[in-house]
């Protein structure tokens, strides 16, 4: 877990924060958060007459409310799930909605001129955690085929008395490692 120092600098590095009335939000943050996991944009707005902070990180967006007297409601969506992000506004406030497929979630009042940085740093995390994704492991170097056909020229070289066996099992361990 990250402490409250290194997620303050995370916030402080995005330039289009709206934080309005959620210091307790951010304070939960770390405990939120799994390590390495990293902070790309953040919003505030209200869901049903409640403060919500809204966390875009390198893995699923999350939505954050605590309350006065009680407890965290918590709602996070992993990025690599999430379907659509829209958003409209008006003269200084308007809207962020997220559809995962099964869960919807709708974050009003947001200030206009957090919303557009918000969705397009969502939609670049979520283009590239799924390009990372798609590519999945490294095809495997042609080495092994390469060490295959050297095995089957010290084998024909043995089998035709170019090479002891001794010899043979010298060059066979050199290129097995």
């Amino acid at each position: 877990m990250p402490t409250l120092a290194e997620v303050r600098r995370q916030i402080e590095a995005y330039p289009d924060r709206y934080i309005f009335w959620t210091q307790k939000e951010i304070r939960t943050l770390p405990s939120v958060l799994d390590y390495g996991e990293q902070i790309r944009a953040l919003t505030s707005g209200m869901v049903n007459g409640k403060t919500w902070l809204a966390v875009c990180t390198d893995r699923r967006l999350l939505f954050i409310n605590c309350g006065w007297l009680y407890g965290v409601e918590q709602v996070q969506m992993p990025l690599d799930r999430v379907q659509s992000i829209d958003h409209q506004f008006t003269f200084f406030f308007g809207s962020v909605s997220v559809f995962d497929g099964i869960n919807a979630f709708t974050l009003n009042m947001v200030l206009k001129s957090s919303i557009l940085p918000f969705v397009k740093t969502t939609e670049e995390t979520m283009f590239a955690l799924r390009q990372s994704q798609t590519r999945g492991p490294a095809p495997a170097p042609a080495a092994h085929a390469d060490v295959a056909t050297q095995l089957a020229k010290l084998a024909d070289l043995k089998e035709k008395g170019y090479l002891t066996d001794e010899e043979f099992q010298a060059q066979k361990k050199k290129l097995l490692g």
